[in-house]
């Protein structure tokens, strides 16, 4: 049977021929509730929530999909995703590995032309694992946007974007001879988007197509997603800055694999109900614990991040570009996922959106 087969009877076993079941009023008046108070809270635009509960789908929607419009976004409106994006590319490495076309041990130079002795510190190189395990000691961001000016008139969100829009894979390239690891690769997690980025470049490599067409064939298609890279365009929610300023559509491709993926809440809980069944031997491999802290009270897979909680593992990622934040959040014992999509990248909505979602699910759970 091809691997294509069995990721449609994944997808059959997830999502029968219901589209939703009803819940129970009290679960639905309260999720409401807590979804209209985040929004004031939060002073936020629009908010979309996806909830998977044991085999059936549920969404709530808040708000508006522009300040201008009174427009209720829908399951099918369209979010950019954030950081979640990060655990495609992490699940596409995962696949790689479990078909023998790579190894986590890897070193990352294996899969790069020409030569980069700049990658290693202490004789420890970076490896693939280090690159999905965000353990890689990578700077954040290249270019450095830091230096980037303010525009008069123009929000400052929307220069930087314009910034990573023309970025193309050789000046990443280009630019990744100057950079080396701040510790030892392995020590301990950080953020890098450079990370995600590379690791972007070595998916390519590997499979020996664009990053776009991968995604398409190994996740989108068997799951019966709409693209990530090119949705529709008419269901696009627009994203906000804290002070409100409206900005463009960020859909760079050099940050397909750190955020700029976009999605609707419909089509990105089909991919969290797929992780957290985790039936797949790749899906299982992205969820290993490959870094924890002492306690282990934390652990990271391949971007996914491991807690406790009293409804069992809990693996989640959150995420936000310019103008949107969103939260993964799976619960495989408690056979819960939940998605959070809004259109306002606030302060601190990375957070509160998760600890909705905790609460969500407490409520589903109790």
């Amino acid at each position: 049977m091809s691997k294509r087969c069995r990721l449609a009877d994944v997808f059959v076993t997830l999502f029968p021929l219901v589209g939703a079941a009803a819940v129970p009023p009290t679960f639905d008046a309260a999720v409401q509730e807590m979804g209209r108070d985040w929004l004031a809270d939060n002073a936020g635009v629009g908010l979309t929530i996806g909830v998977w509960d044991d085999g059936q789908k549920h969404f709530y929607n808040f708000g508006a999909t522009r300040l201008d419009g009174n427009r209720v976004p829908t399951k099918d409106t369209v979010y950019e995703i954030g950081s979640v994006a990060k655990t495609m590319a992490g699940q596409l490495l995962a696949r790689a590995v479990i078909e023998g076309r790579a190894d986590l041990q890897d070193d990352v130079t294996k899969y790069l032309d020409g030569k980069y002795p700049n990658l290693s510190r202490d004789g420890e190189p970076i490896r693939l694992l280090h690159l999905a395990n965000m353990t890689s000691q990578l700077v954040n961001n290249i270019p450095d946007v830091t230096q980037v000016r303010a525009v008069p008139g123009v929000p400052h969100e929307t220069t930087l974007m314009t910034v990573f829009d023309t970025y193309s894979r050789d000046e990443l390239l280009r630019q990744l001879h100057a950079v080396a690891p701040r510790a030892v690769p392995g020590k301990d997690p950080g953020p890098s988007n450079v990370a995600a980025m590379l690791l972007m470049v070595v998916l390519e490599k590997i499979y020996g197509t664009p990053y776009d067409k991968v995604l398409a064939s190994e996740i989108e298609k068997p799951l019966r997603m709409a693209s990530g890279t090119a949705p529709d365009e008419r269901l696009l929610a627009r994203g906000y800055t804290q002070a409100n300023e409206e900005l463009p559509t960020y859909a760079a491709p050099m940050s397909w694999a750190t955020g700029s993926l976009r999605y609707s809440a419909d089509d990105l809980l089909k991919y969290a109900a797929w992780q957290m069944v985790e039936k797949d031997a790749s899906v299982k491999l992205a969820h290993k614990p490959t870094w924890s802290t002492p306690d282990q009270a934390v652990s990271i897979g391949l971007y996914w991040i491991t807690e406790a909680s009293p409804q069992g593992r809990r693996l989640y990622v959150q995420g936000a570009t310019f103008g949107f934040a969103s939260v993964c959040d799976l619960y495989p014992e408690a056979h819960v996922a939940v998605v959070m999509l809004s259109n306002k990248n606030a302060d601190r909505a990375q957070d509160t959106l998760r600890a909705l979602s905790a609460k969500i699910v407490a409520l589903a759970r109790k």
